[in-house]
C-alpha cells in the first residue's frame, strides 16, 4: 500500500454504515485508525467510513513553486484547493483540505500545553485528572503518550544542528525566555511502515507548508490513516457534508454531495445520502460547526452555546528582518540541485521560547517559536519584506544595507537568510463567536480580537531582543499589509462546540457527546476535533486534539463492545 491508494474509489460509497466520520484531520484520523483497529480484532463486522471534502494528494503532488501554490489555493471556482485562507472581517484563519487534513501543510509541532490550561473551562473529568498530578498532566499523559507514539515526534533540534536555532537561542537569551527543543513528527531514518508507508530521513528542506514531497513529514497520510485504511475502514475523498438529521429509528441521515477529480464551480456535484448508527463530525473548526449550524438550522436539537468560545489560539508572527547571523531560513524545492549543500532550513518549526511559566494568570503566558515559509512562498516573502524594510525601516548600515539589496534575486548571503520568522500564540480569550452566513458557509464574528494586550506584551519583549542581534523586528505583517486590513491570521481555529461539564457552558460532554438543548446527550452523535477545546491553550494543539481524540475513542469502542486499547499491537506503526 502507498499514499497514493488510501482513498476508496467513489462506486464504493454505501448508503449505510455503523460509524460515518466526518473529516480526516487529526481527529476523524485518530479515531478512524482505533476504531478500525478494535473492529478488526472482532472481526470486522462494523462498517466504517471516513468521508473527506478534499481530495488525496500522493507525495510528490504537493506545490513547490510560486505558480503551483496558485493553484492550489481554495476558492469557490477552485473547490478542490489544498490551501484555504478564510476571510473574515476580524480575524482569518488558515487551513487545508485534503486527505489528512491540516496535517497536509502545518508544522508538525506535538507541544504538551501547561497543565494549569486544563484547570480552566475544561470539564470536570479533565480537571480531576490533571489535579491528582501536581507536576504534570496526570491521567492525560497516557493519552498523549499514545499520539506520539503514533506521530513519530522527535526532538529534531537535538538530534540535527541548525543555524537558525543558534540565533534563535541568542534572540531567546537577549529576552530572557527559557528556550525548549520542540518535539517534531519528521522522520529521521529511512523505512517503511507496518502499512506499508515509505519514510525517508528529513533532507532538511522546510517544505513543510505547502505539503512535503521528500516522504519525511509525519502527516496523517503516513500513520494514522493507512492504520485506519488497513484494518477495513473506507476513506472517500472529495465527498463534502452539508448537513445530518436524525430519524425516527435512532440512525442518523448525512447529506451532501460529491466532486469529481477536476471539480470546478461550474461541473455539477453528484449528491451524497447516507445513514448511520453513529456520526462523528472531524471536519475541523469551522467545518464542524457549520455542519450542526445547517442542521440547527433544519431542526437538529443542539446547545444555544453553538458557535460560542471561537479562539484563534492567540496567534500571531513576527520576523527578526536581517539580523548579523546567518540563520539558513530559506526552503529548497526538492527539484532543486544546488541549495541542498548550502542550506540547513531543517524542519519549519523546531525550537521555542516560553514567557510568564511563573505567571498565575495564563494570558500573561505566550509561546514564540522559530519559523520558516516554504519555497513555494520563499520569493514572496523575500520581495515583500524587502520592500517593506525599505519603506518602514530604512537602514544606513553598509553591511545589513549590501544585504537587502542582494535580495531581488534568491541568494544564500542577503538579508532572507539572516532572517528569522516567529509563531507567536498567547492566550486570547476565546470570545470570538462562529455564525452561519447567507450562503450556509461558516463566519467569525469578533470585533475585539486584534486588540488584546498580549499581543502588545510579546512585541516589547521581541522587539529589543532582535535589535540586539542587529535586526529590524517586523510585527505581524499580516496586520502590517493594508491589503488585508487590521487581521489576526490563524492556523489554529479552535472551539464554537466547546466540552462542557453541562449544556449551559458548551456544546459537547467531556467524551465529545453532543448535548441537546434539555442538556440530554444525543445517542451516536458525537464532535471530535479542535472545536471542542473550550479556550486557547498557548501552544500548537495538533497534539492536545489527538490527546482528545486518543481518549473519545476509548469511550466510543466501549460503546460499541469493542476491546480497548492494545498497546502492544497498535502503539505505533513501526
Amino acid at each position: 500500500m502507498t499514499a497514493a491508494t488510501l482513498a476508496a474509489e467513489p462506486e464504493l460509497l454505501g448508503t449505510e454504515y455503523d460509524v460515518v466520520i466526518v473529516g480526516s484531520g487529526y481527529g476523524g484520523a485518530v479515531t478512524a485508525a482505533r476504531l478500525g483497529f478494535a473492529n478488526a480484532a472482532t472481526g470486522g463486522k462494523l462498517r466504517i467510513a471516513v468521508l473527506e471534502r478534499g481530495k488525496e494528494y500522493p507525495t510528490g503532488t504537493f506545490p513547490e513553486t510560486q505558480e503551483g501554490a496558485l493553484r492550489e489555493v481554495w476558492s469557490p471556482w477552485n473547490p478542490l484547493g489544498l490551501i484555504q485562507i478564510h476571510r473574515n472581517d476580524d480575524v482569518d484563519v488558515l487551513q487545508a483540505s485534503g486527505l489528512g487534513g491540516t496535517s497536509l501543510i502545518n508544522f508538525n509541532v506535538a507541544f504538551r500545553p501547561d497543565r494549569e490550561v486544563f484547570l480552566h473551562s475544561w470539564p470536570q473529568e479533565f480537571r480531576e485528572l490533571v489535579e491528582r498530578d501536581p507536576e504534570g498532566l496526570g491521567g492525560l499523559g497516557e493519552y498523549y503518550e499514545r499520539a506520539e507514539a503514533m506521530l513519530g515526534v522527535i526532538p529534531y533540534a537535538d538530534v540535527e544542528p541548525m543555524p537558525r536555532v543558534d540565533v534563535f537561542k541568542k534572540i531567546a537569551d537577549k529576552a530572557g525566555a527559557k528556550v525548549k527543543n520542540l518535539n517534531i513528527a519528521v522522520s529521521n531514518d529511512d523505512r517503511v511502515s507496518r502499512y506499508g508507508i515509505e519514510r525517508k530521513k528529513c533532507i532538511l528542506h522546510g517544505g513543510d507548508g505547502t505539503g512535503d514531497n521528500s516522504s519525511s513529514k509525519n502527516t496523517l497520510m503516513t500513520n494514522y490513516l493507512p492504520m485506519a485504511r488497513h484494518f477495513g475502514v473506507e476513506l472517500h475523498a472529495r465527498v463534502e457534508v452539508d448537513q445530518i438529521r436524525e430519524l425516527s429509528d435512532g440512525r442518523w441521515r448525512v447529506t451532501g454531495f460529491r466532486r469529481s477529480e477536476s471539480a470546478t464551480r461550474s461541473e455539477s456535484t453528484t449528491p451524497v445520502e447516507l445513514t448511520a448508527k453513529r456520526v462523528v463530525l472531524s471536519a475541523g473548526t469551522l467545518g464542524s460547526n457549520g455542519i450542526l449550524m445547517r442542521s440547527r438550522d433544519a431542526g437538529l436539537n443542539v446547545s444555544p452555546r453553538l458557535g460560542k468560545n471561537f479562539s484563534g489560539n492567540g496567534d500571531s508572527f513576527g520576523i527578526a528582518y536581517n539580523t548579523d547571523y546567518r540563520t539558513d531560513p530559506q526552503a529548497w524545492s526538492t527539484t532543486d540541485v544546488a541549495p541542498r549543500n548550502e542550506l540547513r532550513c531543517g524542519p519549519s518549526i523546531n525550537v521555542a521560547m516560553r514567557f510568564g511559566a511563573d505567571q498565575s494568570d495564563l494570558r500573561k503566558r505566550f509561546t514564540v517559536e522559530d519559523l520558516s515559509v516554504p519555497r513555494a512562498l520563499q520569493d514572496v516573502f523575500r520581495l515583500g519584506l524587502m520592500g517593506l524594510a525599505g519603506l518602514k525601516y530604512p537602514d544606513i548600515n553598509p553591511a545589513r544595507v549590501n544585504r537587502w539589496r542582494k535580495d531581488i534575486q534568491f541568494n544564500t548571503d542577503g538579508a532572507m537568510n539572516h532572517s528569522l520568522g516567529f509563531l507567536i500564540m498567547v492566550h486570547d480569550n476565546s470570545d470570538g463567536e462562529l455564525v452561519l452566513r447567507k450562503d450556509g458557509s461558516t463566519g467569525i464574528e469578533w470585533p475585539g480580537a486584534p486588540t488584546e494586550r498580549a499581543y502588545q506584551d510579546v512585541n516589547e519583549k521581541l522587539k529589543p531582543a532582535v535589535e540586539a542581534i542587529g535586526g529590524t523586528y517586523i510585527k505581524n505583517p499580516w496586520w502590517a499589509n493594508t491589503l488585508f486590513g487590521n487581521h489576526l491570521l490563524t492556523a489554529h481555529p479552535l472551539g464554537g462546540c466547546a466540552m462542557s461539564d453541562n449544556v449551559d457552558g458548551g456544546v459537547v460532554d467531556h467524551a465529545g457527546k453532543v448535548f441537546r438543548a434539555d442538556g440530554r446527550v444525543h445517542d451516536g452523535l458525537y464532535v471530535i476535533d479542535g472545536s471542542v477545546l473550550p479556550r486557547a491553550i498557548g501552544v500548537n494543539p495538533m497534539l492536545t486534539i489527538s490527546m482528545f481524540a486518543e481518549r473519545a475513542a476509548d469511550h466510543l469502542r466501549a460503546e460499541l463492545g469493542l476491546p480497548q486499547y492494545d498497546p502492544e499491537s497498535e502503539r505505533d506503526d513501526r
